[in-house]
């Protein structure tokens, strides 16, 4: 499993976030310290404590594709 840290600002970038990792198709999971959730999951998204220090767990496959994405909505963080 790759990691990718991400910046999620709002619940907009949330949302975003879901509808690109559900073009996924392994699973892809959102993780923010303890926490892990279903990034597909907006309920799971919506669920974590904060949006800080979150990193996005997606396999090999979907990795490329995904981080394209990702970089065209602003949501990768440096």
């Amino acid at each position: 499993m790759i990691k990718i840290p991400v910046y999620l600002r709002d619940m907009c970038d949330a949302k975003h976030l879901v509808q690109a990792a559900s073009g996924c198709e392994k699973n892809v999971d959102l993780i923010c310290g303890r926490y892990i959730v279903d990034a597909k999951s907006m309920l799971g998204v919506f669920s974590l404590p904060t949006f800080d220090n979150v990193e996005l767990g997606v396999e090999e496959e979907d990795e490329e594709k995904l981080r394209k994405t990702l970089e065209s909505l602003k949501l990768i963080r440096e």
